[in-house]
C-alpha cells in the first residue's frame, strides 16, 4: 500500500503559490492524509438511502481516469451490495467539466453523485460559473492520484534532465485534459521552475484521449503528464514510456522502476489529482451520511486496495467536515493559482 502523504497542507499551499508567482502556475499541493473514519458530521444522523436508481455523473469521456474510477466504484457497490438501488454511470463531458457540474448542480436535493478531480476547482473558477465548489454536497475523498511524465516509446528523451534540455531548445508539444486545467497547471509550473520555453499545449476531452494522442503522435504531441491509471495499459503494451513521477517517493509495484522527477533535477513532488465524490446542493444530512458510509466501505474493499496499489495512488479517505475543509482549501488555492496565471479576468 502506498504511504499517505504526510506534509501539512499549509506548507504545500505556500510552495504552490511560490511556484506560481515565479511563472509556474503552482501545482495543487497534496494535503495531509487523515484517519479513515468518517467524522461526527457523517455518523450522528440517520442514513437515508435512495429509493430509485442513482446517476453517477462523470465529467470526462470514457477511458479517462474519472471514468475508470467511477465505474470501478460502481462495480464494488454492486459486488458488495452496498446500495439498494442501481447506480448508473453517466458520461457528461464538455466544457472542461462545466457540462457535468451544471447538470449535477441542477439536481438539488436529489440522490446523485459526481466523481471529481482538480478541474472541479479550475473550471468553476476560470470560467466564472454561477456557483462554487463549496455549494456542492461533500461526500468523500478516496485518494490522491500522482502525475507521471510520459513520452512515446520512440522518443529520444530518456530522463527528466533530457526532457528539460529539449524543452529549453524548442517549444515541445504537450497535451492534457482541457485548457487551464490540472495538466496545464503542471506544465506551466515546469516552465517557471526549469526555465523552459512555453509548451505548445493541446487540450483533450479526457485523460484517455490524452494518452491516445501521445500514443498516436496526434498533432505532433510529444509529452503528457497522465495519471498512472490512464496510461498504464499503453505502457504495458510498450507504446508509452514513463520518464519520472511527480511524487516525493519512488512508485512501487508495476511502476517501481520509474524514478521520481525530483531525483532527476525536476523538483516537483507535491502535485496530485484529488479523486473524490460530491453530490448536488441541498442533499440532506441523512443522504450525505448514507453515501459517506458507502464510500468508506468502498475504500476498505479488497478491490479498491488492489487498484490503489497497482496504480501508485496515495489512499486518503476523508468525509464530512474533513472533506469539506479540503474542498474549501482547494478553492482558495486554485483561486490564487488562477490569479497568478492571469486565467481570471
Amino acid at each position: 500500500m502506498r504511504r499517505s502523504v504526510t506534509r501539512s497542507f499549509a506548507i504545500l499551499f505556500a510552495v504552490a503559490l511560490t511556484a506560481a508567482a515565479c511563472g509556474g502556475g503552482g501545482g495543487t499541493g497534496a494535503p495531509a492524509a487523515t484517519t479513515g473514519a468518517p467524522t461526527a458530521a457523517t455518523t450522528a444522523v440517520t442514513a437515508v438511502p435512495p429509493t430509485r436508481p442513482v446517476e453517477f455523473v462523470i465529467q470526462t469521456a470514457p477511458g479517462g481516469a474519472s471514468d475508470i474510477y467511477a465505474r470501478l466504484w460502481i462495480s464494488i457497490m454492486d459486488k458488495e451490495r452496498l446500495v439498494p438501488q442501481p447506480v448508473q454511470a453517466l458520461n457528461k463531458e464538455g466544457g472542461a467539466g462545466a457540462t457535468a457540474f451544471t447538470y449535477v448542480f441542477q439536481k438539488r436535493g436529489e440522490h446523485a453523485l459526481m466523481v471529481t478531480l482538480n478541474s472541479f476547482w479550475t473550471t468553476i473558477i476560470t470560467q466564472k460559473l454561477p456557483y462554487k465548489t463549496t455549494d456542492f454536497t461533500a461526500i468523500a475523498n478516496l485518494a490522491l492520484d500522482p502525475f507521471f511524465l510520459w513520452v512515446h516509446k520512440d522518443s529520444p528523451i530518456k530522463t527528466a534532465q533530457e526532457f528539460v534540455a529539449a524543452a529549453k531548445e524548442r517549444a515541445l508539444v504537450a497535451s492534457g485534459t482541457g485548457s487551464k486545467q490540472e495538466d496545464e497547471v503542471l506544465f506551466r509550473r515546469i516552465e517557471g521552475l526549469a526555465g523552459t520555453r512555453p509548451f505548445t499545449y493541446v487540450p483533450q476531452s479526457g485523460g484517455g484521449a490524452v494518452a491516445a494522442a501521445l500514443a498516436g503522435k496526434q498533432g505532433g504531441v510529444e509529452v503528457t503528464v497522465n495519471n498512472p491509471s490512464e496510461a498504464r495499459s499503453l505502457m504495458q503494451q510498450g507504446t508509452l514510456r514513463a520518464i519520472c513521477s511527480f511524487t516525493p517517493n519512488a512508485p512501487t509495484g508495476l511502476f517501481a522502476a520509474i524514478p521520481t522527477c525530483k531525483s532527476q533535477g525536476l523538483a516537483i513532488d507535491d502535485y496530485y489529482n484529488v479523486r473524490s465524490v460530491v453530490g448536488p446542493p441541498g442533499m440532506s444530512p441523512g443522504q450525505q451520511a448514507f453515501w459517506a458510509d458507502v464510500f468508506k466501505k468502498v475504500a476498505d474493499s479488497a478491490d479498491w486496495k488492489k487498484f490503489v496499489e497497482d496504480n501508485a495512488l496515495n489512499p486518503d479517505f476523508r468525509a464530512g467536515a474533513d472533506f469539506q475543509k479540503l474542498i474549501a482549501d482547494y478553492q482558495k488555492l486554485h483561486e490564487e493559482i488562477a490569479a497568478k496565471n492571469g486565467w481570471v479576468q
